[in-house]
C-alpha cells in the first residue's frame, strides 16, 4: 500500500496522472480507438451574475444541442449544494455533463449552435466560468 500511494503522490506531482498509480496505460495511439469508446466528462465551475437572463438566453436553449451531440447533465447546483472535502476552493455553481466520449464534447463545443450561445453569455457578461474537458475511464464491460 506505501508502494501505491508513493507512486499516487509522484505521479500526481510529476504529471504522469493517477491512471499510472492505478496500473492503466497511458493513452497511445494504439489505444485510441478505446478513447473513442470512453465517455467524456465536461465539468463547469463558475458564477453566474445575471442569472434570469442566463437562463433565458443560455441555459435554457443548450438541452437539444446536448441531445444533438449525445451530453446528457449529471450533476448541476450550487451554493450550500457543494461540500468542499479538501482545501478552500468552493465556486458559487458547477455543472457536469457526460458525453459519449472526448470528441463528441468537442463537437458540441465547437458547434455552430453554441457557438451562438457561448458568445451571447460572454458578450453578455452573464458569468465568469472556467470549463474542463476530462475523459473517463472505460465503462466496465457488464456482459457475462
Amino acid at each position: 500500500m506505501k508502494g501505491f500511494i508513493a507512486g499516487a503522490v509522484l505521479g500526481l506531482s510529476g504529471g504522469i496522472g493517477i491512471a499510472a498509480c492505478v496500473g492503466l496505460e497511458p493513452q497511445t495511439a494504439s489505444s485510441q480507438q478505446v478513447a473513442s469508446e470512453t465517455p467524456a466528462y465536461m465539468i463547469v465551475l463558475g458564477e453566474v451574475f445575471d442569472r434570469p437572463a442566463f437562463m433565458e438566453g443560455y441555459a435554457a436553449k443548450l438541452p437539444p444541442l446536448y441531445d444533438e451531440f449525445g451530453g446528457h447533465y449529471i450533476a448541476i447546483g450550487g451554493g450550500p449544494g457543494i461540500e468542499v472535502l479538501e482545501g478552500d476552493y468552493s465556486p458559487p455553481s458547477y455543472v457536469v455533463s457526460k458525453w459519449p466520449n472526448a470528441q463528441a464534447a468537442r463537437d458540441f463545443w465547437n458547434s455552430e449552435g453554441y457557438d451562438v450561445l457561448r458568445r451571447a453569455r460572454i458578450d453578455n457578461s452573464w458569468g465568469d466560468f472556467d470549463v474542463l474537458l476530462v475523459t473517463g475511464l472505460p465503462e466496465p464491460d457488464t456482459a457475462e
